[in-house]
């Protein structure tokens, strides 16, 4: 059996490795402002698990630079992955999320945009955002899961049930 990592299809598509960028487009959750619940996933930082994302109040491009100068010393790609990794990055103002994704996605140095959100957050309005940013660059959607057993997910305090 052979077995096709990441890796391997990142090498294969993109001719080279690349590197995830954590950036931080502002958003929070809906299960820490009280549309799903209140104080978040137990798993989750305080910082929506992007503990190693710039400020938000950086734009884009300086997140970029800022987090290409932190990974310089272990990584000397050309290319990167710009990765909305803190909090539900399809949760809030969609022009103001269609931007920062664009800006990231228009600049030479970036080969992919990847955005960690939840399955609860994608209405129309955020599967014609992400269409509209893949025909600048690939983009991937990283669902948090984390369980299928509705008693983990309540323990967990995960905020949506499977069936989402």
């Amino acid at each position: 059996m052979n077995i096709y990592t990441a890796n391997q299809y990142i090498k294969d598509t993109f001719g080279e490795k690349l590197y995830k960028l954590s950036l931080n487009a502002g958003t929070t959750c809906p299960n820490r402002d009280g549309t799903a619940g209140i104080g978040g996933c137990i798993f989750c930082s305080s910082l929506g698990s992007g503990d190693f994302s710039p400020k938000a109040d950086m734009d884009i491009d300086r997140q970029i630079e800022q987090a290409k100068q932190l990974v310089a010393s272990k990584f000397k790609g050309k290319h990167y992955i710009a990765y909305f990794q803190s909090f539900t990055n399809t949760y809030g103002d969609i022009q103001l999320l269609k931007s920062k994704f664009i800006a990231a996605a228009c600049r030479d140095d970036i080969a992919a945009v990847s955005i960690a959100s939840r399955p609860d957050c994608f209405g129309d309005d955020v599967i014609d955002m992400i269409d509209e940013i893949s025909r600048i660059k690939p983009v991937w959607i990283e669902l948090g899961l984390q369980t299928t057993k509705e008693s983990t997910a309540e323990l967990i305090n995960r905020g949506y049930e499977l069936s989402v």
